[in-house]
């Protein structure tokens, strides 16, 4: 009988799985995309994080779309149900 075998993962510690979920490159060009202005404070903020932990492969635009796309997927049936709360048909 062939034992099954079962894949260890590595439990990430939170420093790990943050750069996994903010610091990668996402392959989106910003020109593709739409001028968003944010405030001077953390446009410096952001900037220091992407460069140092991201080690110069992740851009403001990557890492702006990571933390977007993350928002999105913790809080999806939120945004829904509060959209739809607000949406409502006049008649």
């Amino acid at each position: 009988m062939m034992k099954k075998q079962i894949k260890k993962t590595k439990k990430l510690n939170d420093n790990e799985q943050y750069q996994k979920d903010f610091l990668q490159p996402t392959g989106f060009v910003s020109k593709n995309g739409k001028s968003v202005y944010i405030s001077e404070e953390f446009h410096r903020y952001i900037s220091r994080i992407v460069f140092v932990i991201g080690d110069g492969k992740v851009t403001i635009t990557d890492y702006l779309y990571n933390v977007l796309k993350l928002h999105f997927q913790e809080f999806g049936e939120e945004i829904k149900t509060l959209y739809n709360e607000k949406d409502k048909p006049i008649l």
